[in-house]
């Protein structure tokens, strides 16, 4: 019995739909074959030929989709560089790698260019190494799927896939027809490559021929193949300083500096010549006297008919002058978070730095070439601007200008107080202002520390005046009142009025104390100091001691008219180290010692004692303690004072031990 070659009702057999749809793919990769060529020849980019191949393929009804992907050399990925037919997002979707261990590796696309062959899926539904893939494939209704690498003379171009809307259409007897497509296509892609790389060398030779028409400014010679130089003209004479018979034969590296020839860089920049045709660098470079001068330079391989390298184009610049101006600005400019620009006299802005664009939250482009009362800093009001006018006026007749400005009218953001100046450049002869410098500098919380500061000061200045008048004099009428209230105690009362009298002195001392302590922070900020005598802060301290019914023993060595630069807190100093030495001494009579010598530029005060001593650990706890670590006023306040008022006059104070038993309080002071 015969086969019938239709279905019912005269419709091909499932055979021969399959056969048409074979030959419908086959016919349309001849097609593509014999189009690739001239798609070249139009093609301005890569991407037209890729794009071409994929139009033409989805022009058969069998293929649904197809898409050109290129591989990233650094991530491994896929990435599409052109697709025809239902795409519908499905590139979005999927994330294809070249590496197994990848989820989206195994499918075809992965497996072509593992392996370098045709890879194929008859059926989308029942290949499990399709991957994370191929759930979005069968929504789009593609159910077959062929991949074939683009490689051609050992370059990868990356890989062409094409989609089926049913299982199967990719059948064994394609495989050939398949690779012979992504031959063409590769080769293809190839040629419009290397006719690209033809133009480059093309525009190149242009260039230096450009380059070599302006000799008087270059060095402009040939290297050997080897890098040894084979001819030289005035220019490279007049930059290098070596004459033609001096350095013909020499090889390239003569002209490096001594660590550039260590780390190989002559022959690295031959090296990339060789391999790209070309290459520029900038550097220093040495002279025939051994001077160095900074070098722009090119080099571009020279190449015979058959494409090997017969030797080198190399063209040098001196860029010393230019690259000493780079310096400068960018020392300016880029070493600094101050605000700074180039200004034309006139006040056209040429440059600003990225802090002061970051400032105004500006961009490059909407600052310079516009007049500097223009830009963002200053509109808006007219009296800025009025200000700005007058300062580039003045810098441009050669005058520095200097003011603080308020900047910002923006409500939402709080105005900026600058400290801003503008400064004149002159030319190389010192007389014609050829660049006005705008600078400024954000002082606005400077500002408002000065001010708490200043708020903080008249705050302290009225609790000295409380201390100093009310708390003092308060004390002054109660000791006065106890010695009247004296006179009417009876015997069993007396010992209550010693200890009332006991803490009104020490509150008085305290209180005198606490004024000095804020006289020292109160004060010091624009305090200017003045020759004191100090010999008279020790007569004067000497006394009161005596006078104070305290058996003590002072000597004193002191020439006669010394002094040093303090202020009227400088007796406070002398009372505090020589009290000290008496009410911290353990002896019915203690020994004060007090030696004052002049060395250098510092004056020193020792005060020594016969007492217990101070152990090491306590003798830095005294020195280096700070207000928090004084837990009560009357402990170690007097040594804190002491130590703060002579650092504010620019001296020092330690502690040495007295042989053989006490303790010596070293204080220098700058001498007047």
């Amino acid at each position: 019995m015969t086969g019938d070659a239709h279905g019912p009702a005269g419709e091909p057999s499932s055979t021969a739909r399959e056969l048409e749809e074979r030959l419908d793919i086959l016919a349309t990769f001849n097609e593509v074959i014999a189009d690739v060529s001239e798609t070249i020849a139009g093609a301005s980019e890569r991407q037209d030929i890729e794009q071409h191949v994929c139009d033409r393929l989805v022009q058969t009804e069998t293929l649904r989709f197809v898409w050109v992907g290129a591989i990233d050399g650094e991530s491994g990925r896929v990435v599409p560089n052109a697709w025809a037919g239902e795409e519908d997002g499905y590139l979005d979707e999927i994330e294809v790698s070249v590496s197994a261990s990848h989820p989206g590796g195994n499918g075809p696309i992965g497996r072509a260019i593992r392996s370098q062959s045709v890879q194929t899926t008859h059926s989308i539904a029942d290949e499990s190494d399709f991957g994370p893939y191929r759930a979005p494939a069968l929504e789009r209704r593609f159910r077959s799927a062929a991949s074939v690498p683009l490689r051609y003379d050992g370059e990868e171009y990356g890989v062409l896939t094409m989609y089926a809307d049913h299982e199967g259409a990719f059948t064994d007897e394609l495989a050939e027809p398949i690779w012979n497509l992504g031959h063409v296509v590769a080769h293809g892609i190839d040629s419009h490559a290397r006719r690209e790389r033809e133009r480059e060398l093309e525009r190149r030779e242009a260039a230096f021929s450009r380059i070599v028409a302006d000799i008087e400014e270059y060095a402009i010679f040939r290297l050997d193949a080897d890098g040894h130089v084979a001819s030289w003209n005035r220019g490279a004479e007049a930059i290098k300083g070596y004459t033609t018979d001096e350095i013909l034969g020499e090889h390239v590296r003569t002209f490096y500096t001594g660590e550039d020839r260590t780390e190989g860089v002559p022959n690295c920049l031959l090296d990339a010549a060789r391999r790209d045709g070309r290459v520029e660098d900038e550097g220093w470079r040495v002279r025939a006297d051994g001077s160095t001068f900074w070098a722009s330079v090119v080099i571009t391989a020279l190449t015979d008919g058959d494409g090997e390298i017969r030797g080198f184009a190399k063209v040098t610049r001196d860029m010393t002058e230019r690259k000493e101006r780079e310096r400068q600005l960018n020392a300016v400019f880029n070493s600094t978070f101050q605000y700074m620009g180039l200004l034309d006299p006139d006040g056209t802005v040429l440059r600003v730095n990225d802090a002061a664009l970051a400032f105004a939250d500006a961009d490059r482009e909407s600052v310079v070439g516009r007049p500097a009362w223009e830009t963002l800093w200053w509109r808006g009001d007219e009296d800025r601007i009025a200000a700005l006018k007058d300062a580039i006026s003045r810098a441009a007749d050669g005058e520095f200008v200097r003011y603080e400005v308020d900047i910002g009218d923006d409500p939402e953001r709080p105005e900026s107080t600058i400290d801003f100046s503008v400064t004149p450049v002159f030319d190389d002869d010192g007389e014609e202002v050829v660049l006005v410098v705008p600078e400024g500098h954000d002082i606005t919380d400077r500002k408002e520390r000065e001010h708490d500061l200043r708020r903080e000061r008249e705050r302290l200045e009225f609790v000295n005046r409380i201390i100093r008048h009310n708390l003092l004099n308060g004390l002054n009428v109660v000791g006065a009142r106890s010695d009247i209230v004296g006179d009417f105690v009876e015997p069993e009362g007396e010992s209550h009025l010693r200890t009332i009298r006991n803490r009104v002195d020490e509150m008085t001392d305290l209180v005198r104390t606490m004024r000095t302590f804020m006289k020292v922070i109160v004060e010091r900020e624009s305090h200017e100091f003045e020759p004191r005598s100090l010999d008279d802060a020790i007569d004067d301290t000497v006394a009161e001691l005596g006078a104070g019914g305290t058996e003590v023993d002072v000597t004193v060595e002191c020439v006669i008219g010394t002094t040093v630069l303090a202020d009227e807190l400088l007796d406070d100093v002398v009372e505090h180290l020589l009290k000290n030495a008496v009410q911290h001494n353990d002896k019915a009579v203690p020994e004060v010692h007090v030696d004052v010598a002049a060395a250098d530029e510092f004056v020193e005060l020792r005060v020594s004692d016969n007492g217990p001593g101070i152990p090491d650990e306590e003798k830095r706890r005294i020195v280096d303690q700070r207000i928090e670590d004084l837990s009560d006023p009357g402990n170690g306040f007097g040594l804190f004072l002491v130590r703060e008022i002579v650092e504010s006059y620019g001296g020092e104070v330690r502690i040495e031990d007295n042989h053989p038993t006490g303790s010596t309080f070293v204080v220098t002071f700058p001498q007047a």
